[in-house]
C-alpha cells in the first residue's frame, strides 16, 4: 500500500512540474564585478515585488531558472542589486515585460537596458483576451471617472462602449488593440484620461517608442500647415520653415484629421489636440504625433516619401527620408542645435528685456527632475526684479503642460498680491468606496482614495462633492512678491496645472493674457490622483483620474481665452521673430 502510494504521489508530482513553464533568467553586463547581491523581483510568483530572489553566477553571467503556473503568458520583472537592510538598487528603465507560450524559455538581458521588441514577432491578442480586457475597462470607466457625463449623456457613453466591444470581436495586434482603445477613451474627452505614451510595460513601451519609424524633424502646425522647426534629417533640403505638404502621398492636412479621434483634450479644445499632434523633439516629452502616426500609417523599411515646398518658393520638392528612433532623432537635435532644450529645466527662462521689462519663462511644472534649485531661481529673479525696480513683467507660460501642483503654487506666491483667491471649484467623485472588482488592475503613488465614506461630503444625484478638496491652497505673499503689471503669455498647451494658473489669474484680474487660448476646460478638470489602469490581457496603461474639479455653474465649453488673441506666424519661425512676445512689449510700451 505504501508503494502504490508512494507511486501516484510522484505520478502526480510528474504531472505537476511538466504541467508549468520553466523560465531562465539570464543577465550581462552587471556594474559590479564578483556581485553575489544580484537577484529579480517581479508580479507573478514564485517572483514578488517584495522579496528578491538572488542570481547564480555563471563565468561573467547571472542566471535563475524558475518554474511558472502553466496558465501563465506574461510577466513583468526587473532586475536588482539587493544589499539587503532596504539597500536596494533597481534598474532604472520601466519593467520588463514578456511573453511566455512555450514551456521553456530563455530570456537574456543587459543590466539597465531596455530589451528591443519587434512587434512583428507577438502573437495576436485573442478575442477572449479581448473580451475580458473590455469588461474590465467598461466597469473602471463606468464606475471610477468623474467626468465621464461631463460631455457626454449615458447614451452616448454606451454607444462608445458599445463601438469598442464590437471592434473586439477579431483577434487584434498590440498595435491594433492600442488603438482602439485610444480611439474609444478620446471620446470622454478628458486631457487626464489616455492610453498613455508614459508608463507602460515593455512590449508597448518598445512598440511606441523604440522602433525607427519616427519622422526625422520637428515641426508645428501652423494655420493648417506642417511646418519644419528644426531638421534631424540628412538632406539639407528640409530648413526651418519648410512646409511638409504631404508624407507617403498622403497630404499633411489629412494625416492631422486622421490622428484627431484618437487624441484626448478636455471637452472641445480642439486647438490642444493640434499641438499634441505636432513633434518638438525634446527627450523628455512624448509627442502624439510620434506615437500615433506609425501605428496609423505604417513605416516600409525604414523610409518615407515627403513632398515638401521650401520657403519663398512657389514649386515643390520630391524626395526621401529615413525615419528615425525616438531618442536618435533627439540626440542629432542637441548636438545640431545649440539652444535645443535638453531638460525640462532648459525651458525656464529669466531676463530683463529693453525698457527694464522682466521676462520670466516657466515652461515646465516638471520640477522633480530639475539639478539645480528651481524653487531659490524663482526666488533670486524675483528679488532682482524688486531690486532693479521692475514694474512690468511678462510670464510666458505657452510651453508649460503642467507638472507638480508645488511648483504652481511657488511660483503663485510671487505673482499674487493676495492672501487667498476663492477659485470657484467643487471637487467630486462619483463612488465613496473603490470597486473592488477594479483594484487589481490599477496602480498609483498612494490610495487614500480607497475609501471616502469618512471624509466631509454631500450627494448629488451620481456625485459626492468634498468641500474640502473644494477649497484651493491659501496664497501666501512673500516680501519679494511682484507689485507691478504682468502680461502672461499662454497657448494650447496649458492643460492641467498649466491650465488652473492662467485660469485663476485671469478670475483674480491679476494682469493681461495675451497669446491663445489655452487648453483645459472653464468648466474643470479631472484629476486628484492619476490612476495607472492595467487590463489583464495586453496590459496596456490607462491613465484613469478618480476627482473632478467642477464648476459651480455651466461654463462654456473652452479653455481660457486671453484678453489679446495673437497667433506665431510661418514668417515668425524663418526670421526668428516672436509676435506674441513682440505684442506684449508694445503694449507695454504704449502704456
Amino acid at each position: 500500500m505504501k508503494s502504490t502510494l508512494t507511486i501516484i504521489l510522484s505520478l502526480v508530482l510528474s504531472i505537476t512540474c511538466f504541467a508549468q513553464k520553466e523560465v531562465t533568467f539570464k543577465i550581462t553586463d552587471v556594474p559590479v564585478k564578483d556581485l553575489k547581491y544580484i537577484g529579480l523581483r517581479g508580479d507573478t510568483a514564485p517572483l514578488s515585488w517584495e522579496k528578491t530572489i538572488f542570481l547564480d553566477r555563471n563565468g561573467n553571467d547571472y542566471t535563475k531558472s524558475l518554474n511558472f503556473s502553466k496558465d501563465l503568458s506574461k510577466i513583468e520583472y526587473k532586475f536588482v542589486l539587493d544589499k539587503g537592510k532596504e539597500d536596494i538598487e533597481w534598474e532604472s528603465i520601466p519593467n520588463r515585460s514578456e511573453v511566455i507560450n512555450e514551456e521553456k524559455h530563455l530570456f537574456t538581458s543587459k543590466w539597465n537596458i531596455e530589451k528591443f521588441i519587434d512587434p512583428s514577432t507577438l502573437p495576436k491578442l485573442s478575442v477572449k483576451e479581448l473580451m475580458e480586457d473590455y469588461e474590465i475597462i467598461s466597469n473602471a470607466v463606468l464606475k471610477v471617472h468623474p467626468g465621464l457625463y461631463r460631455y457626454n449623456d449615458k447614451e452616448s457613453v454606451l454607444k462608445n462602449l458599445e463601438i469598442l466591444k464590437n471592434s473586439f470581436q477579431k483577434p487584434l495586434t498590440y498595435a491594433e488593440t492600442f488603438l482602439v482603445m485610444s480611439k474609444f477613451i478620446a471620446t470622454i474627452e478628458c486631457d487626464h484620461t489616455l492610453v498613455s505614451a508614459y508608463n507602460q510595460e515593455g512590449i508597448i513601451t518598445s512598440l511606441i517608442h523604440r522602433q525607427s519609424d519616427k519622422v526625422p524633424f520637428a515641426f508645428k502646425w501652423i494655420n493648417g500647415k506642417m511646418i519644419i522647426t528644426h531638421n534631424a534629417s540628412e538632406s539639407n533640403l528640409i530648413k526651418k520653415g519648410t512646409e511638409i505638404l504631404s508624407l507617403n502621398n498622403i497630404p499633411a492636412s489629412q494625416i492631422l484629421e486622421t490622428l484627431i479621434p484618437y487624441i484626448t483634450a478636455d471637452g472641445a479644445t480642439l486647438q490642444n489636440k493640434v499641438f499634441k499632434a505636432q513633434v518638438d523633439g525634446y527627450s523628455f516629452r512624448y509627442n502624439a504625433f510620434d506615437v500615433l502616426y506609425p501605428l496609423l500609417f505604417p513605416i516600409k523599411e525604414n523610409q518615407i516619401s515627403l513632398k515638401i515646398r521650401n520657403p519663398n518658393e512657389s514649386t515643390s520638392i520630391d524626395l526621401k527620408v529615413k525615419t528615425i528612433k525616438r531618442s536618435d532623432r533627439s540626440t542629432k537635435l542637441m548636438k545640431k542645435y545649440s539652444d535645443f532644450p535638453k531638460t525640462p529645466e532648459d525651458l525656464w527662462e529669466y531676463k530683463i528685456l529693453e525698457n527694464n521689462i522682466g521676462y520670466l519663462k516657466i515652461g515646465s511644472f516638471a520640477t522633480d527632475d530639475f539639478k539645480g534649485d528651481w524653487k531659490l531661481m524663482l526666488k533670486e529673479a524675483f528679488k532682482d526684479m524688486k531690486k532693479k525696480k521692475v514694474q512690468n513683467l511678462v510670464l510666458d507660460i505657452r510651453e508649460n503642460q503642467g507638472g507638480l501642483d508645488d511648483a504652481s503654487y511657488e511660483l503663485e506666491k510671487y505673482i499674487y498680491q493676495n492672501a487667498f483667491v476663492n477659485d470657484g471649484l467643487q471637487s467630486q467623485s462619483r463612488f465613496l468606496e473603490f470597486p473592488e472588482e477594479v483594484k487589481p488592475f490599477i496602480q498609483t503613488w498612494d490610495y487614500w482614495f480607497y475609501n471616502l465614506k469618512d471624509d466631509e461630503h454631500s450627494q448629488n444625484g451620481i456625485y459626492y462633492t468634498f468641500p474640502q478638496g473644494s477649497v484651493k491652497k491659501a496664497i501666501k505673499p512673500t516680501k519679494n512678491t511682484f507689485k507691478g503689471k504682468i502680461y502672461m503669455l499662454t497657448s494650447p498647451n496649458n492643460v492641467s496645472g498649466a491650465f488652473y494658473l492662467a485660469r485663476l489669474f485671469k478670475k483674480s484680474d491679476s494682469g493681461m493674457l495675451i497669446g491663445q487660448e489655452t487648453g483645459g476646460n472653464q468648466n474643470g478638470i479631472n484629476g486628484g490622483a492619476i490612476l495607472f489602469f492595467k487590463p489583464p490581457n495586453s496590459r496596456i496603461n490607462i491613465n484613469l483620474p478618480v476627482l473632478g474639479t467642477f464648476a459651480k455653474n455651466e461654463m462654456p465649453n473652452k479653455g481660457i481665452v486671453p484678453d489679446v488673441k495673437i497667433e506665431n506666424t510661418i514668417s515668425d519661425l524663418i526670421d526668428g521673430s516672436d509676435s506674441v512676445l513682440n505684442k506684449a512689449i508694445e503694449i507695454i510700451n504704449k502704456k
